[in-house]
């Protein structure tokens, strides 16, 4: 026997013998210990077995023998999140309700504002009046049973107001030409026969080549629109705030997601395609690469308003905002939480926004799921889900009523395959 840690979302539970995180399953013994992280008794709280649900993050001790692909778990510890205060920055997407107690919602959460809501504002905002769509929060608060988080403060912010500068690259969704062509990072389409050099490709986003098939770049940028958040369709052209999204399918052997470039630009692998199953498991992939492009505007917001959101500034998010000075993180635990915090805000940014579509955001963790592996087995329903499936489920669990998020992959509804 090996002593071996586990850490990540539970993705499953087997009752009364153990559950999965992330696919590796963990049996559970009579003399397992649970307890949240940090709290160092001996004995735990027996109680928080309970707590052992889908989306629930868990850091596991426990043994392994040699070859075996079983942890037997002496200790399960809980990341406290049904009773720790959230905070956070995001944008306004939707008001769902007015008045004196406005509900907001934003970086994927439903937030409420109530009497004792600490309320402040910056960059012109004087009330509650001129809280809108588009305007950006700093919240802090706790969860209710029913999903809304509760806010104990609130300061907001408006986007940048100032006009846009002429473009000096292309922000036009473009046809693809029947003889197809390459694209690089910034949406450039040049000729497959053009010369070009890997240096001046702009990353892994840039020269792919595009698909031909008309009909599948079609729904890609139909389902690609359908997920853009409405407020961004109503700004003005000219506004600084305004996202220009395209949408391409491209031809990507390697990468088993959607690819995020530069302004607004979001790529899905033609090989990636043919894995999903319909038209909600594209719109998760595809909101994910719009939520990344909102995270962008919110790293440039946080360096413009960074005394008054008193908002600490990282490394990570020098990649969402090229030019953005950011302290230097000398721990790579740090900077791998960061990473985290990141997918997860996305992952709750992509809820919502397929919610909103009209598209069923329970294919999200299934989505997700379908692209866990490099070579898909022939029996689909061994596949675990991910990391970032736990997380959703959890969020789905907690903040979608009537959303059936508890189960197991062998247990999920035939219509989520």
């Amino acid at each position: 026997m090996q002593s071996v840690t586990v850490d990540g979302y539970v993705t499953a539970v087997h009752a009364p013998d153990g559950f999965d995180v992330n696919g590796e399953h963990v049996a559970i013994r009579p003399e397992t210990v649970y307890r949240l992280i940090g709290d160092k008794s001996d004995d735990g709280d027996g109680s928080l077995r309970d707590a052992l649900r889908i989306g629930a993050y868990v850091h596991v001790l426990g043994n392994s023998a040699k070859g075996v692909k079983l942890v037997t778990a002496a200790s399960v510890l809980f990341r406290d999140d049904w009773d720790k205060k959230l905070s956070g920055f995001g944008v306004i997407d939707k008001v769902i309700a007015t008045g004196a107690e406005p509900v907001f919602q934003a970086d994927g959460y439903r937030i409420q504002i109530t009497p004792g809501t600490e309320l402040s504002y910056g960059g012109g905002l004087k009330s509650l009046a001129d809280v809108g769509t588009n305007t950006w929060i700093r919240y802090k608060g706790k969860r209710e049973l029913d999903g809304a988080l509760v806010a104990a403060e609130a300061k907001f912010v408006p986007a940048r107001s100032h006009k846009r500068q002429p473009a000096s690259v292309s922000t036009k969704q473009e046809a693809v030409p029947r003889q197809g062509a390459l694209l690089n990072a910034d949406g450039k389409l040049v000729s497959l026969h053009t010369k070009v050099r890997l240096s001046d490709a702009g990353g892994e986003c840039g020269w792919h080549k595009l698909s031909v098939d008309e009909a599948m770049q079609e729904r890609v940028y139909r389902v690609g629109m359908s997920v853009v958040p409405a407020y961004q369709k109503q700004l003005a052209l000219d506004d600084s705030s305004k996202i220009q999204f395209r949408f391409y399918a491209v031809d990507e052997n390697e990468i088993r997601s959607d690819l995020f470039c530069n302004d607004g630009l979001v790529l899905i692998p033609a090989q990636v395609l043919a894995r999903l199953k319909n038209d909600n498991q594209l719109a998760a992939l595809l909101a994910d690469g719009v939520a990344f492009n909102v995270q962008r505007q919110s790293a440039v917001l946080i360096a413009e308003y960074r005394e008054l959101l008193g908002v600490e500034i990282v490394t990570t998010a020098t990649s969402l905002a090229p030019g953005f000075v950011a302290a230097e993180i000398g721990d790579g635990i740090v900077e791998h939480k960061m990473l985290v915090k990141m997918e997860e805000q996305r992952g709750r940014l992509a809820l919502t926004l397929m919610a909103d579509a009209g598209y069923d955001p329970r294919q999200a963790p299934e989505a997700w799921r379908l692209l866990s592996k490099k070579n898909l087995p022939k029996d689909l329903d061994s596949l675990k889900y991910p990391s970032r499936s736990g997380y959703q489920l959890g969020i789905l669990r907690l903040q979608y009523s009537g959303e059936k998020a508890e189960a197991s992959p062998s247990a999920a509804p035939v219509g989520l395959r």
